[in-house]
């Protein structure tokens, strides 16, 4: 328990899933928590003093849910895993925490909902100004702005975070409000020191691994969004200890650029989300989304949410629309598109290294779809206005990601497994090692059987047998009418009636790959 209670005092806003074997057990108040919450049994334990320590855990092959279950009542979940092998510790395993997932910061297919972004804002007041940093860590997207006071509920309506960081004692997270019948974001206060700009600029240009922030188009007086994002990626950086090597470069935008909607204008006009609920049914995005893919559906809710008012970029959204009227070129795109996953965020998790082999999979096929996604993109070009460049530009641009898509086809087998281990998630021979530990794994018998022709042929006992049990392992069966002929290499293990069982040093050699060959394979094809 003193593990558990040192892990536990750098993560006490949280509760802590503590790996135990199978199982992530919860003690003391989270236990109790969790056991409220999901309708566990709570248990206890002997602490070796003169109180019970109360229990509860789940299985780690069924977490998914629970965790799903904790973070939509609004709870920290902190996943403290084993990092090192029991067979191999000396005295208590090591423990890490290596991720904290919050309503704001998810990854999981589970906690997210494909049709609209999962952001994460940080806010901080400057004067009648505030400074917005937001960013959508299941895509790696991140997005800066600046907005007067008054204007912060408008344009906060179109983030609809699941989570806010502020300044501690600043109060900006009251302006935010749910869809209908829900709750508001989760409010996470920091340290005021964290929104420092002069240490937020240190931060971002070590991150993206630059000189100045100029290169992204952010300019000497944006200490505001500045400082939020410093605050937001020191944030994100304590919830995932591993990095997050898929973070966007930020896109900074300028106030003027969209139609600021207050929380009362969006509800009433049914723009996402109608007034008899959270559902988009019989709202404007319900009549308009027509789109095939997440990342689609996600695109048009922002712009229906942030109404354009330049006149020159609402004229060229209107003859990119106009180009796709033609019903060929539609079909051929809607065609391209169709079988698409969500790119977004499996190029996302593929990057932090958290995407299973079938995501993998489904990454390789739907980036497989690009060239045809190119030739319909090509024949818009072709039906568009000269004076229309939105098509040129995208088709200049334009990146198939063939090398990629090869080789996640080429190495992963058609139909690969949810996780590494249930089944073959590579290719035979792709990999010469993984290959043999296959073949010890699965071809247990037939090494056997090989192993007895060899033995008999060195030694000259036609009856030697070579077999196996749970008690010695691997073992050579002579009988005692052949002792006279039993190599020096021999060693007897097991003592029978009528025979000796022996073993040699090359098939103790060849029991340790068979017994470990199944765990070979799976961090071999980690």
């Amino acid at each position: 328990m003193q593990q558990y209670r040192e892990i536990k005092s750098r993560h006490q806003d949280a509760i802590l899933f503590f790996r135990m074997g199978d199982f992530y057990e919860m003690f003391y108040e989270d236990a109790e928590v969790a056991s409220r919450t999901l309708g566990l049994t709570l248990t206890s334990r002997n602490n070796g003093g003169a109180s019970e320590v109360p229990l509860a855990g789940v299985p780690v092959k069924a977490a998914g849910e629970y965790l799903r279950r904790l973070v939509q009542h609004g709870y920290r979940v902190s996943i403290c895993e084993q990092t090192e092998d029991p067979k191999f510790a000396k005295g208590i395993v090591k423990r890490e925490v290596v991720e904290t997932i919050t309503p704001g910061a998810a990854f999981s297919d589970d906690l997210l909902d494909g049709t609209r972004n999962n952001y994460l804002c940080a806010l901080v007041q400057d004067g009648d100004s505030v400074g917005i940093a937001a960013t959508d860590l299941s895509t790696g997207e991140l997005r800066l702005t600046t907005a007067h006071l008054r204007d912060l509920e408008s344009i906060l309506s179109r983030f609809t975070p699941r989570e806010v960081i502020q300044p501690r004692g600043q109060t900006l997270a009251r302006l935010i409000k749910g869809p209908v019948g829900e709750e508001g974001p989760m409010v996470t206060e920091r340290e005021a020191w964290e929104f420092d700009v002069d240490l937020a600029r240190d931060q971002l240009t070590k991150h993206f691994e630059i000189n100045s922030l100029e290169a992204f188009g952010i300019e000497s007086d944006d200490t505001a969004p500045v400082g939020a994002a410093g605050a937001l990626l020191r944030y994100l950086n304590e919830l995932q200890p591993s990095g997050m090597p898929h973070l966007a470069r930020p896109k900074i935008e300028r106030p003027g650029g969209s139609m600021p909607l207050d929380e009362m204008t969006r509800r009433n006009l049914e723009l996402v989300e109608s007034m008899r609920g959270g559902e988009t049914s019989g709202t404007l995005l319900g009549v308009l989304d027509r789109t095939l893919t997440p990342m689609g559906s996600r695109l048009l809710r922002q712009w229906l949410l942030a109404p354009l008012v330049d006149r020159r970029k609402i004229e060229a959204r209107l003859a990119a629309v106009d180009a796709l009227g033609d019903a060929l070129t539609r079909a051929a795109l809607r065609e391209a598109l169709d079988g698409v996953r969500d790119i977004e965020r499996l190029a996302g998790k593929a990057a932090a290294g958290r995407a299973s082999p079938r995501e993998l999979r489904s990454l390789g096929d739907s980036v497989a779809r690009l060239p045809a996604v190119e030739a319909a993109l090509t024949r818009a070009r072709a039906a568009a206005r000269a004076e229309d460049t939105s098509f040129a530009r995208h088709a200049d641009s334009w990146d198939g990601c063939a090398d990629i898509c090869d080789e996640i086809l080429h190495t992963l087998v058609e139909r690969p497994p949810i996780t590494i281990g249930d089944e073959p998630s590579v290719r035979e021979g792709i990999d010469t090692a993984l290959d043999e530990w296959r073949t010890l794994r699965d071809g247990g018998k037939d090494g056997i059987a090989r192993i007895q022709a060899d033995e008999r042929v060195r030694t000259g006992i036609s009856s030697l047998k070579v077999g196996y049990n749970k008690v010695f392992g691997y073992f050579i069966e002579v009988t005692n009418s052949n002792a006279h002929l039993v190599p020096d290499d021999y060693q007897r293990r097991q003592t029978l009636a009528g025979a000796e069982r022996y073993v040699t040093p090359s098939l103790k050699e060849y029991e340790e790959r068979v017994l470990t060959a199944a765990e070979r394979v799976e961090e071999r094809e980690r």
